[in-house]
């Protein structure tokens, strides 16, 4: 931890047992630190989304409809594997208009507190693919059990003509694929769209042992090991896909996902930067670059990872304020964790831990400088 005393500090360290009263402050820090990051310890943070938990549900938005139910959705791309990158996903509802959520990095979404009546999911502002409308009927009031609507979403690519729509999906990442190892490929999207992902894996390899180049099968192959939680597989298939195709940007940045995983922190670092340089506009990349740098000890870099996290998607990464938060109380900014968390609660009022987090917004507040 970082050694700068706040001058509320110097006061306290005035006392006669000054030894005492640095493991005060230092025990403070610590619990306060343990505070706000408990529950990105525990997996529970958006970047993540698991639509149904012990207990409930894992919210992703905080809006509330006039109601108590859910729908909780995966959007899959025309391959049929879930989208790893953030897209947002508009919601209209009859007594609360149009609300926005994103989805996370394994392509789902989930919409809360919604009250009865027909709510429309509308993806629209995506230009590579076909405008997605859905209705979803929901008979289900207040006070009553709540109920979750789950849907599933199959993006179609857009066609660059105007006015025109393709009959058929064609993903140009596949062309010159065997028919074969295609077909394989396509039987596994299905079975990973029905959650077999162990099913899903065998027909992939029989996919690539049709194509042995066949990029696309050897990534989702490790897509569906980390939905598994079995990260040295992923970490395999990965490494497969990179070493036929080194600047393919989605087993990239699951790699390089997987390695922070694996606490192979150092590895991590050098891959999110090369996702990087390949798409500087990916603000999940700079999420888990803030990650892996806090867990090197470069919080320095780490906070302007985070900063340029949530510039590039404000509201998205909301964890990332949490762990801003963090690196300001280790160095001893209590205005900017207070700043922080206010941001956080702001997005998130219904966290689990949320009075914890005003208690520790109140602790630094009593310690800010006074002007």
């Amino acid at each position: 931890m970082s050694k700068q005393i706040t001058s509320s500090e110097e006061a306290v360290l005035k006392s006669p047992n000054q030894v005492g009263a640095r493991v005060m402050v230092s025990t403070a820090r610590v619990l306060m630190r343990r505070m706000i990051l408990l529950t990105i310890t525990l997996g529970y943070f958006t970047a993540i989304v698991t639509a149904q938990i012990a207990g409930g549900i894992n919210e992703t938005t905080n809006a509330r409809h006039g109601g108590n139910n859910y729908i909780v959705g995966t959007v899959y791309s025309p391959d049929g594997f879930p989208i790893s990158t953030r897209m947002r996903i508009k919601l209209n509802s009859p007594t609360s208009g149009d609300i926005i959520v994103t989805t996370d990095d394994r392509g789902q979404f989930v919409f809360s507190g919604l009250g009865s009546g027909t709510h429309t999911i509308v993806i629209d502002s995506e230009k590579e693919f076909q405008p997605v409308s859905q209705q979803v009927e929901i008979v289900r009031d207040r006070n009553i059990v709540p109920e979750t609507y789950t849907l599933t979403i199959r993006l179609r690519e857009a066609d660059t003509r105007q006015g025109t729509t393709k009959p058929s999906v064609v993903n140009v990442a596949n062309a010159g694929v065997p028919k074969k190892a295609l077909e394989f490929y396509d039987k596994a999207a299905k079975l990973a769209r029905e959650k077999d992902y162990p099913g899903a894996i065998k027909e992939l390899k029989l996919a690539v042992a049709e194509y042995s180049s066949f990029v696309s099968a050897l990534s989702m192959i490790g897509m569906l090991h980390m939905q598994l939680n079995e990260l040295d597989k992923a970490d395999e298939a990965f490494k497969a896909a990179l070493k036929i195709d080194p600047e393919a940007y989605e087993p990239l940045l699951n790699h390089s996902i997987t390695l922070f995983k694996l606490a192979k922190f150092k590895d991590a670092e050098t891959l999110l930067r090369k996702t990087l340089k390949l798409k500087p506009e990916s603000a999940v990349a700079y999420y888990y670059l803030g990650r892996t740098l806090n867990k090197l000890g470069k919080n320095d870099e780490a906070e302007k990872a985070f900063l340029t996290c949530t510039e590039k998607s404000p509201g998205e990464f909301k964890e990332a304020h949490r762990l801003l938060a963090a690196i300001y109380l280790d160095q001893g900014k209590p205005d900017r964790v207070v700043q922080q968390l206010e941001i956080y609660l702001k997005l998130v009022p219904t966290a689990p831990d949320a009075e914890n987090l005003r208690m520790v917004i109140e602790q630094n507040k009593r310690i800010m400088p006074r002007h």
